[in-house]
């Protein structure tokens, strides 16, 4: 009798085994967080918490979006990228907290510390000019700013704030003069004021005043042309290459390459949802869905300019 319970137990286990492997290989079996490193209410929040509920879809369990400012993005960042490397705990990625915080030195982490997901939008960033100023483009713009005999005046959030490097890195291109003043949220107000003669700013930021003329949209840093102002040339179209500020989803050094393939076809598939359309159109900016190949390569080639620009800026953490 004993040699027979112990023969039904051995197979009893042969057959559990396995499926206790199974049970704790299944994923996702909990809710998943989304860790949003600035505030609610912006652009990038909207389109974000749109995914979620695509995401949340696609996979079967609750996807929620956690907003976690602090520190341009470095403090929510940062706690995405020390949480458990199980897929259950991912963060938007944007080229401040992702690349040139890090150059800088004001990071716990370190690019290894993060993999790529997917690219998801670009952002609907312009460089726009007093509208005073005659210039319909950065080649024209260029030719008054070396006439005037001073620095440009740009309006931007921070020197190193990426938005205020790409303005950078076209003035150093064209060879003209600039200074940068630091705003919490530049806008079109500093040149109607006539406290700066370039802003980077959201293209929603400044439509009206394009529209009546105090403001010109001189440069449009998204792939193809912004819907909010059609007739601006993009960075690329003028030579100046894929500048651009883009949002993508980055997750914890170490998650799985399966796990993260899922989330990455949740992401891809509910770009494609009318919801998401929707804002997208209402936001003025594009899907630019990217595999996490794809996006890796593209947090490459962006590492490498801006790099090289903080250094020679003096804005890179000497080794």
């Amino acid at each position: 009798m004993q040699k027979r319970l112990f023969v039904l137990a051995a197979v009893a286990a042969a057959f559990i085994t396995p499926l206790a492997a199974q049970a704790q290989e299944r994923w996702p079996s909990k809710p998943i967080e989304i860790i949003y490193p600035f505030p609610p209410g912006n652009d990038s929040d909207a389109i974000i918490r749109v995914l979620a509920e695509g995401m949340s879809k696609r996979l079967g369990v609750p996807v929620q979006v956690i907003n976690k400012p602090g520190g341009g993005g470095v403090v929510g960042f940062a706690e995405m990228v020390r949480a458990k490397p199980d897929g259950y705990t991912i963060g938007t990625w944007q080229m401040g907290p992702g690349i040139s915080q890090i150059v800088a030195g004001n990071t716990p982490y370190k690019q290894t510390d993060y993999q790529a997901v997917a690219a998801i939008h670009p952002n609907d960033f312009v460089l726009a000019a007093r509208g005073a100023i005659p210039a319909r483009n950065m080649k024209e713009f260029g030719a008054w700013a070396k006439q005037q005999g001073k620095p440009i005046v740009i309006a931007s959030y921070a020197p190193a704030a990426v938005p205020a490097l790409i303005a950078a890195k076209m003035a150093r291109k064209d060879g003209w003069p600039y200074r940068v003043l630091s705003f919490p949220n530049p806008s079109a107000k500093e040149l109607v004021s006539g406290d700066a003669d370039l802003s980077t700013t959201g293209a929603d930021m400044v439509a009206s005043y394009v529209k009546d003329g105090s403001v010109r949209a001189i440069s449009a840093w998204s792939e193809t042309r912004n819907p909010v102002v059609p007739q601006t040339l993009t960075a690329k179209e003028e030579g100046y290459g894929d500048l651009y500020i883009w949002s993508g989803m980055a997750a914890p050094a170490g998650v799985p390459r399966d796990i993260i393939a899922k989330i990455s076809a949740a992401i891809g598939e509910s770009m494609k949802d009318k919801p998401m359309q929707d804002v997208l159109k209402r936001l003025g900016v594009s899907s630019m869905y990217m595999t996490p190949e794809q996006t890796a390569q593209r947090i490459a080639a962006d590492t490498q300019w801006v790099s090289e620009l903080m250094k020679e800026l003096g804005m890179a953490k000497k080794q």
